[in-house]
């Protein structure tokens, strides 16, 4: 589909960090029109027709306003290129789980091989859907599936408490695996951004975010779990190649767990934005409490970027942050609705 010229202009300007008079801001509002529900989970997640039929509903009963634009996330869950290399996967209610168990690698002294595997189901329905959705692209942008965090992938193929026990006992084999996946990673991720980019002349992620060049959002939920010493040793190098070889990039920072290494992140000279998500039981991330980090992230000259926020919540947001280089997603009930945050937004703008 097109996107408005002043809409793109909007998302460069996101992207360079350039002053505006007000955030980048992707506000929806939905009909409430339904869906017939899936049958089974097996329907919900591997039916790709069903897939396809249930995305042009969304588009089609998404109401989109200021930046807002339709787009449909090709959602296998997060890491689905473990499945894709010799994972296993389980289905669930609301998202896909990819611990192998047993775990696919037994034994780093004669692990498998690595290969993207593209007889692998989980490969197959992958670009069978985004083949599928291509095909209403007058309707909506496809998005890139979520790859996964290369640790993230490696932490469900051996198991999450055995690659910790790992990174103590065996260091260099897990080096050595991570340096094997980063290839195929970085294969898969520029196979899927080529086709999309090709088909929609712009790419998109699970982050609503418009991009007339290759972006991605990073990540590695795996390193809540790490020093800030074993974060740079093991995790910072794949992250630092992954922003080389992209156009643009956003860190995904989930949790308290993480905030430890948020300067090394800062310090990745060519990472665009962090999104912060604070997780659950802890304040909303539009809570006073994240401001300060907020100002960090942007006096290192990084975006930020904000999704699915409570509208109640961005008039302190934006009366102590500045919206340069802000991203947010939000919902709405109405138009006027819609249109009283945007007034918000540039009014409270510094």
């Amino acid at each position: 589909m097109k996107i408005d010229s002043k809409i793109k202009q909007r998302y460069l300007d996101f992207w360079e960090r350039k002053p505006t008079d007000r955030a980048c801001l992707y506000i929806t509002s939905w009909d409430g029109t339904p869906f017939p529900a899936p049958v089974s989970l097996e329907q919900k997640w591997e039916d790709t027709d069903y897939r396809e039929k249930f995305a042009a509903h969304c588009s089609q009963h998404t109401k989109y306003y200021a930046e807002a634009f339709p787009t449909i996330f090709t959602n296998f869950g997060p890491g689905s290129l473990a499945a894709c290399i010799g994972g296993d996967y389980r289905l669930e209610e609301h998202t896909v789980w990819f611990e192998s168990n047993p775990p696919f690698i037994t034994d780093w002294d004669n692990r498998p091989s690595l290969t993207l595997d593209r007889n692998s189901k989980m490969y197959r329905m992958t670009e069978e859907l985004i083949g599928k959705m291509l095909t209403h692209k007058d309707e909506f942008f496809t998005s890139l599936c979520d790859i996964g965090g290369t640790f993230d992938i490696i932490a469900a193929l051996r198991g999450t408490e055995n690659l910790l026990y790992d990174m103590y006992d065996y260091p260099d084999e897990v080096k050595a695996f991570r340096d094997e996946l980063a290839p195929i990673w970085k294969q898969y991720f520029l196979e899927q951004a080529a086709k999309t980019m090709n088909a929609q002349g712009g790419v998109t992620s699970w982050m609503s975010i418009w991009s007339d060049k290759t972006y991605y959002p990073l990540q590695c939920d795996y390193s809540a779990m790490l020093s800030p010493a074993m974060f740079k040793e093991f995790i910072l190098p794949d992250l630092k190649e992954q922003t080389e070889y992209m156009d643009r990039s956003i860190y995904h920072l989930d949790g308290m767990g993480e905030i430890p290494h948020l300067d090394m992140l800062l310090s990745l000279p060519r990472l665009n934005a962090i999104q912060w998500t604070s997780g659950a039981g802890k304040p909303p991330i539009t809570d006073p409490c994240w401001f300060d980090m907020y100002r960090k992230i942007q006096d290192a000259g990084k975006g930020i970027v904000l999704l699915d926020v409570a509208p109640e919540g961005l008039e302190e947001l934006f009366k102590n942050v500045s919206q340069k280089g802000m991203y947010v997603s939000t919902y709405v009930s109405d138009e006027k609705q819609a249109n009283e945050l945007i007034e918000m937004a540039t009014k409270l703008n510094f």
